[in-house]
């Protein structure tokens, strides 16, 4: 009977084959080596973690791809595509408010000429024939410069001040709404900015926009002969009431004057700043070159008012769309930060990690040279 002493108990062969059998006691194999197996598979592993920790160290990203979250991806990629979306936008609406500052700039021009020509009206009233064509000449010059403002408010090949007032929409703001996307837009534009209009040949006419009274012409202006009478006619009116003796004559001679002046209103009719550069004024008397200044500085003024309600809205229109481009920069800045809260990698963290998985890879590749040299042991056993 062969015998077998194993943990304190003497057994039969029968029951060491039993043993074996069930596993108990593992021997060595020359075809498998488990402990090497083993340490293969944590090793491999230790190497996938490496590469996934130098991919994110690499790239600063926890989520590279689809397959390393996939809710995350998809959630982060919609924000890119937002975040590109309000870039786009963002760029338009920049360029629309240098548009815009540029129309406002021509505007202020315009304004600075008209009050250069309400000032030439003033020191009309005080000078000579002589005097007066220089300042024809004057108010000519900066009526030109007025078209020259207006014609260089184009930028991009767009003049908001020439189209005739029609209203200019811009993007405003982008924004997602489950699975529809809307663009909200500005809208700039209507009367107040109609400067003119274009026309065939790449110009412009100016004569029906909101400066009429500068670059239009009077419908029933009379010659200048017929105010120049009219204008005789106050100036004997006045002389009859500086005459009158009694009541009844200085209430006839007011009446007179009244009507007198009434009469060269209506002569000049709507006599616009084109028409006057262009009159004869050889021989024009006080009281009509009175009456021409007076009504001139009526409509000067009006159109600097026009000029002001132009510069207003312009105004207002910029700092809309300065207050909206801050608001998508800011807009942007979140998304970014929220891209970054779903796929950035903890540079810390992975750091830590990857100091930790060197030393396991360093570890492991000890234990599988140590399980290697199992099968080099089973040698032994055939030496002399």
């Amino acid at each position: 009977m062969i015998s077998l002493r194993f943990s304190r108990f003497t057994v039969g062969m029968s029951q060491e084959v039993n043993i074996f059998r069930k596993g108990y006691i593992m021997g060595s194999s020359l075809l498998t080596n488990r402990s090497s197996l083993t340490a293969l598979q944590t090793l491999r592993q230790i190497d996938r973690s490496m590469n996934t920790t130098q991919q994110r160290i690499s790239t600063g990203l926890r989520i590279n791809q689809a397959m390393d979250n996939t809710a995350y991806w998809s959630i982060s990629s919609m924000m890119r595509t937002d975040k590109i979306a309000l870039g786009s936008i963002a760029y338009v609406m920049d360029l629309s408010k240098e548009q815009v500052h540029t129309a406002y700039e021509s505007v202020v021009k315009s304004k600075e000429y008209l009050d250069q020509i309400e000032e030439s009206l003033a020191i009309a009233l005080g000078t000579g024939e002589g005097d007066l064509k220089k300042i024809q000449n004057d108010i000519r010059a900066h009526i030109d410069g007025i078209k020259t403002a207006l014609y260089s408010a184009a930028m991009a090949e767009k003049n908001m001040l020439l189209d005739d007032g029609n209203i200019v929409r811009i993007s405003g703001s982008y924004r997602r709404e489950g699975d529809k996307l809307y663009i909200d837009m500005i809208e700039i534009g209507g009367p107040n900015l109609n400067f003119g209009k274009p026309v065939p040949g790449g110009s412009f006419d100016l004569t029906g926009g909101v400066f009429k009274n500068v670059f239009g012409k009077g419908s029933n202006s009379k010659e200048m002969g017929e105010i120049n009478t009219a204008g005789e006619a106050v100036e004997k009116a006045q002389k009859d009431l500086a005459a009158a003796s009694d009541d009844a004559a200085k209430d006839a001679a007011k009446a007179e004057l009244e009507k007198a002046k009434e009469d060269l209103k209506n002569a000049i009719g709507d006599m616009t700043l084109t028409d006057f550069v262009n009159l004869d004024l050889k021989g024009i008397n006080a009281a009509a070159l009175e009456g021409i200044a007076s009504h001139l500085q009526e409509i000067t003024i009006a159109s600097s008012n026009n000029a002001l309600a132009a510069g207003a809205e312009l105004g207002a229109a910029e700092k809309r769309i300065d207050t909206q481009v801050d608001f998508l920069s800011k807009l942007t800045a979140s998304l970014d930060k929220g891209i970054g809260a779903l796929v950035d990698a903890d540079m810390n963290a992975e750091s830590a990690r990857l100091s930790a998985l060197q030393v396991q890879q360093q570890l492991a590749i000890q234990s599988l040279a140590i399980a290697n040299q199992n099968s080099q042991n089973i040698l032994t056993l055939f030496r002399n």
